[in-house]
């Protein structure tokens, strides 16, 4: 029998994808997932939708007799699912992955909160025009980006379980390196998800501190349903 697995994570903002790919892979792997061999499972980590597409056809291509594909990041719901495959927020629709081998399983773990229409088009790049005339246009974009958001109860730590915050004479490690987070913005970003301004703190505590790991609890829905963290004039 021709097997194929496709393994696909967003791991923006997201610190459990890389572990779920992982775990995923393993259990394929295992007499109990059904001792896959590697050369039979492919992982795409934050793909851009063209290479996506690309591995796609490939697929295709070699008809395969059972497909599984798995998908773990942020996702939302406009008549159909939508997965957010990366950063730069490209997105596709599962129904996209769907039907490419006679046999096929797919998996998605990801949030399938609705869209509404308004909401849908009130992306980021609407604002890439706008100018911050005053401090009330700043509160007015601020005020607007937020109401986007789906309602979310989203909580950073410092640490995880079983560890200490660290406190430095310049304050907590983990808190000034979340501050300093929109230091690392592109000139071409307006926002700032909370979940990518935990993931720029953490990388940098945990290069300084081999004993605290910040850890998270966050929804997984697309980056336009996402709270930020902050704005860039």
């Amino acid at each position: 029998m021709k097997r194929k697995a496709l393994l696909i994570g967003n791991t923006s903002g997201l610190q459990g994808v890389s572990l779920d790919l992982r775990r995923f892979d393993g259990f394929l792997k295992s007499e109990r997932g059904g001792a896959w061999n590697q050369s039979e499972i492919t992982l795409l980590e934050n793909p851009s939708k063209k290479t996506l597409y690309g591995v796609l056809e490939r697929v295709k291509r070699d008809k395969p007799d059972y497909l599984v594909v798995m998908f773990s990041g942020h996702g939302g719901h406009a008549r159909s699912t939508k997965l957010e495959l990366n950063q730069d927020g490209e997105e596709i629709y599962d129904r996209e992955l769907e039907n490419i081998a006679a046999r096929q399983l797919n998996i998605y773990d990801c949030c399938r909160a609705v869209l509404q229409p308004a909401v849908e088009s009130f992306k980021a790049e609407a604002y890439a025009v706008a100018t911050f005339d005053s401090i009330s246009r700043v509160r007015e974009l601020y005020d607007a980006r937020i109401l986007q958001a789906v309602e979310q109860q989203a909580i950073l730590y410092a640490c995880s379980i079983g560890e200490y915050a660290r406190d430095t004479a310049q304050g907590a490690l983990y808190l000034k390196e979340l501050l300093k987070s929109p230091d690392a913005m592109r000139a071409d970003q307006r926002f700032l998800t909370i979940g990518i301004a935990h993931e720029t703190a953490r990388r940098v505590v945990e290069t300084v501190r081999s004993d605290q790991h910040p850890d998270s609890c966050l929804v997984k829905c697309l980056t336009s349903q996402q709270l930020i963290f902050a704005i860039s004039p």
